[in-house]
């Protein structure tokens, strides 16, 4: 009901949408782009970290594993290298974790 009532009141002045737009402009979009820059430009490294693991009823007697840890953005790529090719075969990834890393 509030939100109706501030639809209708907005609809019937013109004023008002004039002013709230005058603020996105003033307030808005200037404090956008400070906190943009404050925040989410910034970038943090992952941390790393590699493993020998004994999979359960593997057809390999050890897996190298690797794990990244609390980085900034979210997006990351990790690859396998040997002889400073990227290896493609026999290599397997999860998604994200339920607690972000």
């Amino acid at each position: 009901a509030h939100g109706v009532y501030n639809a209708e009141l907005r609809n019937e002045d013109p004023n008002i949408l004039q002013q709230e737009r005058a603020q996105v402009e003033t307030y808005c979009k200037h404090n956008a782009e400070l906190y943009q820059s404050a925040i989410a430009d910034k970038t943090v490294a992952p941390k790393v970290k590699l493993s020998s693991v004994n999979p359960a009823g593997g057809r390999h007697p050890a897996v190298l594993m690797c794990s990244a840890y609390r980085f900034y953005p979210h997006w990351i790529k990790v690859s396998w290298m040997r002889n400073g090719e990227v290896v493609k075969t026999d290599v397997t990834s999860t998604e994200e974790m339920p607690n972000g890393d």
